[in-house]
């Protein structure tokens, strides 16, 4: 789930609908027990790469799950713990159904006390609407808490969004920017269409719009006295923020998220941990990792898979723990390679005959360039067993050169360690960046970019599931 591109909502409800097929389905070999890997401390919150919240009667393979504890504003008590909260690289701040909430949350108003809403429409043109309110965040078995915006007065609590269950204001047209696909859900406001019970955005920036949203009207953010809807300028201090830049202790620098490997065939699920902090405590030191600064885009400069460049903005390449897949190029494009796409419900994942190695060379804004390997195997094949993790699954990112990327999905997590800086925090890598090692990632070598003038832009579309 990312800024920029919207859902694979398509591909992962397809998924969905297989999975159901196949409920109960135990599977065989190496593959047929759940892997874990797990650190320790008080900063670490444990995470699972699964079905979720719906099981693999409802759910679909390859989200990464945490709970989330989410209390009024100065309160330890009137709080609610929600768990199955989609851990999402590629996004930013907090959204909760608003059927997970049973606590009342002050909303966020303008000087008229009209209260802002926010939206958000994916690729596949379903949209996600609702209030913005403040919180205190928390997260389950950990000492981490976010209290206030930097900057803001104690305990006034951190902007999230409320997915809104039963809208108060008709959704704006200007938001809707296109009809919903006919056949896909329109409003995301359920668990069943959502598939968990929120989104933690604990993506690259500090807030979800940044200064395009506070110094001009972007049809983000909206008030909407008397169902009459308009779009104002939103201080940065009252956009939904990135929980962990928010955070009370110095673990505010960014996220580390560990998984362990699974099989060739899969894994019913893997459990592994979401650190706060990078090099801030003994457990989250970046020791010999790559680091990738991103681009004013936040993506990769630059990414190179099969003799095809993908270049940010128009193409641009990311790493998105809410992406259930590795997206890239499209069949047309990898037919060579041994590439077909799947067919009926499985349309946009590939299917090719024998399990097809692919290496990437990615480029960071810091002028080191480095490799990434991953195989992609038959769809069909994985699924059919029922797992609800995969380190090997891929689908298309468009429909030809001009629409391609490369979205370095959950499945790039497993059996690698990989960092999340957010921008700002380091003086070395102002837009932020990712860093990385652990199985199948090859050791980077140092390189000039061949990228000049990045280009900083209005930020990209907060939440969507690639």
């Amino acid at each position: 789930m990312t800024a920029g591109r919207g859902s694979r909502v398509a591909v992962a409800l397809a998924a969905m609908v297989l999975a159901g097929c196949n409920e109960g389905g135990s599977g065989s070999g190496s593959g047929s027990t759940t892997t874990t890997v797990s650190a320790s401390g008080t900063n670490v919150a444990a995470v699972t790469a699964g079905f979720g919240a719906l099981g693999p009667s409802g759910g679909y393979a390859n989200g990464i799950w945490t709970s989330v504890i989410v209390c009024v504003p100065g309160s330890t008590t009137e709080c609610d713990t929600i768990p199955d909260v989609l851990v999402d690289t590629g996004s930013v701040g907090l959204r909760v159904l608003s059927s997970a909430l049973t606590v009342s949350l002050p909303g966020v108003t303008d000087s008229s006390g009209n209260v802002l809403q926010e939206c958000i429409q994916f690729a596949d043109l379903s949209y996600m609407w609702g209030p913005v309110a403040t919180a205190r965040i928390g997260f389950t078995g950990t000492g981490e808490t976010a209290l206030q915006v930097p900057g803001q007065a104690a305990n006034s609590g951190v902007p999230i969004q409320i997915i809104a269950a039963s809208p108060s204001a008709t959704v704006p047209s200007s938001c809707l920017a296109a009809p919903a696909t006919p056949g896909m859900t329109v409003d995301r406001n359920t668990l069943e269409s959502l598939g968990g019970n929120g989104i933690l955005g604990v993506g690259t920036i500090p807030q979800d719009c940044g200064e395009a949203c506070a110094t001009a009207s972007y049809y983000q953010y909206y008030i909407c006295p008397n169902n009459e809807c308009s779009v104002p300028n939103v201080p940065v201090a009252r956009q939904v923020w990135n929980p962990v830049a928010a955070l009370s202790s110095s673990d505010n620098n960014g996220v580390l998220i560990t998984l362990p490997a699974v099989a060739a065939g899969g894994a019913p699920s893997a459990v592994g941990s979401l650190i706060f902090g990078i090099g801030t405590q003994s457990n989250n030191g970046i020791g010999a990792a790559q680091v990738y600064e991103t681009d004013g885009y936040g993506n990769f400069p630059k990414v190179v898979l099969n003799g095809a460049t993908y270049a940010s903005p128009n193409n641009g390449s990311y790493i998105d723990s809410g992406s259930t897949d590795i997206f890239f190029s499209d069949a047309h494009s990898l037919a060579s390679t041994g590439i077909v796409e799947c067919s009926g419900n499985l349309a946009g994942y590939y299917c090719p005959a024998s399990v097809i190695p692919f290496t990437a060379t990615v480029f960071g804004a810091n002028n080191v360039s480095g490799p990434v390997q991953f195989n992609i195997a038959n769809a069909l094949s994985l699924f059919s067993p029922g797992y609800g993790a995969f380190n090997d699954v891929g689908g298309d990112s468009g429909t030809g050169p001009s629409t391609d990327d490369v979205d370095l999905g959950l499945p790039f997590f497993l059996g690698r360690s990989v960092y999340v800086g957010i921008a700002g925090s380091n003086a070395t890598y102002p837009n932020g960046y990712w860093a990385f090692q652990g199985a199948g990632a090859a050791s980077s070598t140092a390189a000039v970019s061949t990228e000049t003038g990045i280009a900083i832009g209005p930020p990209k579309t907060p939440v969507g599931v690639r």
